[in-house]
């Protein structure tokens, strides 16, 4: 666990990050999508990528102080989808060191990682079929993973096949709209939104998949219980007087305005965010005088 103040450390980068991040990126560093899986970000687990997602990681975890908040006991199996820089399977090896923990992605896991002997890795497209076994784990986790898969009702069926009777499916998620409790949201937002959104459904993808998780869980019919709570991400840290939530919304900030240039450099004009666009986002983000929020949709559900 980080002191306070390397949490406040880390959170004042963040901030200094997203106001001086460049947002005027040549053609030549524009990446093509890869594969057919309609993830509009760098799949690379390293450079910035890399301390973007482990940022958002351990801003996540110091804010819950615990894996999950399923009441996990002893569980043999553990299975990561969207693993990223595998710092949530990192953590979750270490919980349950009799446990073994499969992490699986894309793209390879950093060389530098120190990975505990009981974590292992699969490299794979989550659109294509499983190459596990139906009923072989006792957890299933994915963070920030379903918002880009297209059918997600689908899905939750298909993880539900890969856990045993009592299991637990870990599903987290935003719900991409961003709040703002004193006045509406202004027309830098509004301009980003609209590329943005058009963007992911173009992909066939729901930006707001994170506040219908828990209803989607529940028109399975594949869980005995469903379990949600959510977090409100500010983005001013005047918004709350939590630090712990001070802390989680100015890595989610920063966190945000990386998924938005990452999708400008993958894909160009094609994914709607400019540079402006971008700079009007910030300038917005950033006021002082707003009151602006992202909520963050965590469940844990029981496998019949």
């Amino acid at each position: 666990m980080l002191k306070t103040t390397s949490r406040r450390l880390i959170s004042s980068q963040a901030s200094r990050a997203l106001r001086r991040a460049p947002v005027n990126k040549t053609p030549a560093q524009v990446l093509q999508p890869v594969g057919q899986t309609p993830y509009p970000l760098p799949t690379s687990s390293r450079g910035v990528e890399r301390r973007r997602l482990d940022d958002m990681h351990h801003g996540i975890a110091r804010y819950l102080k615990r894996l999950t908040y399923a009441p996990l006991e002893n569980p043999t199996r553990i299975l990561e989808l969207g693993s990223g820089t595998g710092a949530w399977s990192v953590e979750a090896a270490e919980t349950f060191p009799s446990a073994e923990v499969i992490a699986a992605d894309m793209s390879p896991l950093p060389e530098t990682l120190n990975m505990p002997p009981n974590l292992t890795f699969r490299q794979m497209n989550f659109l294509d079929p499983f190459a596990f076994h139906p009923a072989s784990f006792d957890v299933v986790h994915m963070r920030f993973v379903m918002i880009h898969l297209p059918n997600p009702d689908d899905y939750i069926h298909r993880l539900a096949s890969l856990l045993r009777p009592g299991g637990w499916l870990l599903l987290e998620d935003v719900n991409h709209t961003l709040l703002d409790a004193n006045r509406p949201i202004g027309p830098g937002v509004q301009a980003l939104y609209r590329g943005y959104r058009e963007y992911m459904h173009e992909q066939g993808v729901d930006p707001e998949v994170g506040a219908q998780l828990k209803n989607m869980l529940e028109r399975s019919k594949e869980f005995s219980e469903v379990n949600e709570i959510v977090i409100p991400c500010y983005m001013n840290p005047r918004s709350t007087k939590d630090p712990a939530l001070q802390d989680l919304g100015e890595i989610l900030k920063y966190s945000i305005d990386g998924v938005y240039v990452g999708i400008m450099e993958k894909v160009g004009p094609a994914g709607g965010i400019t540079p402006e666009i971008l700079r009007g986002w910030r300038r917005e983000v950033n006021d002082p005088e707003r009151d602006l929020r992202i909520d963050m949709h965590l469940t844990w559900s029981k496998k019949l």
